[in-house]
């Protein structure tokens, strides 16, 4: 997931990309608890609201959800 947030700092993905990398894997972490699934839709929602900003042409600013993912991913257990 990492990897899908840096190439998405680095205008190499899309804001579909990053989200659906986002979707599949945290559904496939299973011994994740509930609260943080909840969590993680929370900032996957944030995101989407940006790519609505983006599709708009307004003004999009992800930084803080990115940010909010990255803490949510040092987080999450190996």
């Amino acid at each position: 997931m990492l990897e899908a947030i840096a190439l998405f700092e680095r205008g190499k993905s899309s804001f579909v990309s990053l989200i659906d990398t986002i979707e599949n894997t945290g559904a496939a972490i299973e011994a994740i608890p509930y609260e943080k699934v909840v969590e993680l839709r929370s900032i996957v929602s944030r995101l989407a609201i940006e790519q609505g900003y983006e599709e708009e042409d307004c003004v999009s600013n992800p930084t803080h959800a990115l940010a909010h993912l990255k803490e949510w991913l040092s987080r999450v257990p190996d």
